[in-house]
């Protein structure tokens, strides 16, 4: 019998993606066409990483279920789909496709575990040309509670195969940590997108890192040397 892999499980927005900015722009723009323009940014982009009807249920004081936060979700990801997703490609982090590879080749498997839907979580990792890097893309709605919960991460470690304690789950948010230590699996923190190191350790990261280049090292392996570094996309500016 061959031995078991370890795998990697990555978010998807703050950790692969530079996209939080664009993300809080985004719920701005909407909250601002649905009346709600007062809300302190601050309190957005605190939301950033969590479902979008949780979202605007928060934001908006709407029940999750209401017809207003449906139409919020609508707005947002049009919105979303005509702004940011033609810049998928240099949102990426620097770093991260050689990181991706590298882990691969080292005999890691490596999943996505998102708060997105499937349609909005491929719309970015398609151009991103990432799709291929993961033995499964984990999104919100496959199981039966997100994020915080541990079921995506379960969910992802039945999927790829690989026990819950030889899996460690990347993020920016302390809803990663949270799902990790439900899941019984190591959790490392990154600060480059969205919880402060201190949010991250209090919600159980075991290791937080600051750069693509630390994570890597956190990981064992080589940091990365980006062979052709995007240009950043400009940020959506706020209403």
């Amino acid at each position: 019998m061959s031995a078991e892999r370890p795998a990697i499980l990555f978010d998807l927005d703050g950790t692969l993606l530079d996209t939080p900015g664009a993300i809080a722009g985004t719920l701005h723009r909407v909250l601002a066409e649905t009346g709600h323009g007062d809300v302190p940014d601050e309190r957005v982009r605190a939301t950033v990483g969590r479902p979008l009807t949780a979202v605007f249920a928060d934001l908006t004081g709407s029940p999750e279920n209401s017809a207003p936060v449906a139409e919020a979700v609508v707005l947002f990801r049009e919105l979303f789909r005509r702004t940011v997703v033609p810049e998928a490609a240099a949102l990426v982090f620097p770093g991260i496709p050689e990181l991706l590879r590298t882990l691969r080749r080292s005999g890691y498997r490596t999943a996505v575990v998102t708060s997105k839907i499937l349609p909005s979580a491929m719309e970015l990792l398609e151009p991103a040309a990432l799709v291929d890097q993961f033995d499964a893309i984990i999104c919100h709605g496959m199981a039966e509670r997100g994020k915080p919960h541990p079921d995506l991460a379960l969910l992802a470690a039945e999927r790829i195969g690989t026990p819950t304690h030889l899996c460690t789950v990347v993020g920016d948010a302390v809803d990663d940590m949270r799902m990790a230590a439900g899941a019984g699996m190591r959790a490392i923190g990154v600060t480059y997108g969205v919880a402060s190191a201190r949010q991250l350790t209090a919600s159980g990261a075991v290791q937080v890192v600051e750069t693509v280049a630390d994570l890597a090292r956190g990981l064992g392996q080589e940091p990365p040397r980006p062979t052709a570094p995007a240009p950043r996309a400009a940020p959506v500016p706020l209403p």
